[in-house]
């Protein structure tokens, strides 16, 4: 009784905020099989991937990892942390599909002596495939493919090369509880599988080496009107007490809307406000590639869970050169939440300008 009125709270709290941002005018907030190791690096049980919600959602897995053929904007995000007998990489590999114009963006940090790789590229619809009744989307340069449990991402660029498998662990993260959300004038389906354990080879100039780590799968397609937006920060939180955050901060039509969805080690979620990450941003670098200006450093407030989190960013300069700038950047979180010291690893994103 105790879980289910837990998810009865939940599904309440995704309306009510929903309420809050449709007043504000922007959008609607709808709502290792046995042993894995947490970002902290310590050993925590967890489940085998589950597909089932805690509260009814909008999203169906398995069958929403595959393409959606109607849909105008549509994209697979994986991002990681990988570790190769102490020496720390980060990775990002984006397969997107935006009318019908393929896109693959590619980078991969070296932690431990702060170099930097990218590639960027588009396609023609020819040079890929997007399959309907399966996760399978290929390009010449990064494929993602095959059941939760067992993903095969692979991905090349000048530098090196991405091999690895990723095996969903734990429930799925529906953004704003529900995965369905009114978004940038239209509407956008919205999952996460936040907690990938991750296994293969990475390849940079030349040298291979097997790797493990903790990977994130965002998924995300609809129809949008991305004209209207300013600015964002994205940041997905894989935190050392086991909860998952997919955390954003979006400046549009002049005003700024963060909040956060969390999802707990037993499938319930919370959604909740983030106090504006604007004014916090710091240390801020410049690309000499596009000239836009990013920050590198957060103090993330998050009242309802007593939480305050120092994210950096590190090092500063990962940016990818795709649609004039974004920022992809591999970082590490310390500070406190829900009363305790907590640990944790992150991936920023940021789109646009931050002058």
């Amino acid at each position: 009784m105790r879980k289910k009125r837990r998810r009865s709270i939940a599904a309440a709290a995704v309306v009510a905020f929903g309420a809050v941002l449709v007043g504000a005018g922007l959008w609607a907030i709808p709502a290792s099989a046995t042993t894995g190791s947490d970002p902290a690096g310590t050993t925590t049980p967890v489940a085998a991937a589950t597909t089932a919600p805690a509260f009814p959602t909008f999203v169906h897995l398995p069958a929403d990892q595959a393409a959606h053929p109607n849909t105008p904007i549509e994209w697979w995000y994986v991002v990681g942390h990988l570790n190769a007998h102490g020496h720390r990489f980060g990775y990002q590999v984006t397969i997107l599909n935006i009318g019908q114009a393929p896109q693959a963006l590619i980078g991969i940090t070296d932690k431990t002596t702060g170099q930097y790789y990218t590639q960027s590229q588009r396609y023609s619809p020819d040079q890929a495939s997007f399959s309907t009744t399966a996760l399978d989307v290929r390009t010449p340069s990064a494929t993602l493919s095959g059941p939760m449990d067992a993903m095969h991402l692979h991905a090349t660029l000048p530098a090196g090369e991405i091999d690895l498998t990723l095996s969903a662990r734990g429930p799925a993260l529906y953004n704003n509880g529900t995965g369905l959300m009114p978004f940038l004038g239209g509407t956008s389906y919205y999952y996460s599988l936040p907690s990938l354990a991750s296994q293969g080879t990475l390849t940079v100039n030349g040298h291979t080496d097997p790797v493990t780590g903790q990977s994130w799968l965002d998924r995300q397609w609809g129809n949008w009107d991305q004209s209207t937006l300013q600015k964002w920060t994205w940041m997905p939180l894989q935190l050392s007490n086991g909860d998952r955050v997919n955390l954003w901060d979006l400046l549009a039509q002049g005003g700024e809307f963060p909040y956060a969805t969390v999802l707990h080690p037993d499938g319930t979620h919370e959604i909740v406000a983030v106090n504006p990450l604007a004014d916090t941003t710091s240390d801020f670098w410049t690309s000499p590639t596009t000239g836009k200006r990013y920050g590198t450093r957060w103090t993330v407030n998050i009242p309802a869970l007593d939480a305050s989190l120092t994210v950096v960013a590190q090092p500063q300069g990962q940016e990818i050169q795709a649609g004039g700038g974004v920022y992809e950047g591999a970082g590490n979180v310390t500070g406190r939440y829900r009363g305790k010291p907590v640990t944790g690893l992150v991936y920023v994103e940021q789109y646009g300008n931050w002058r």
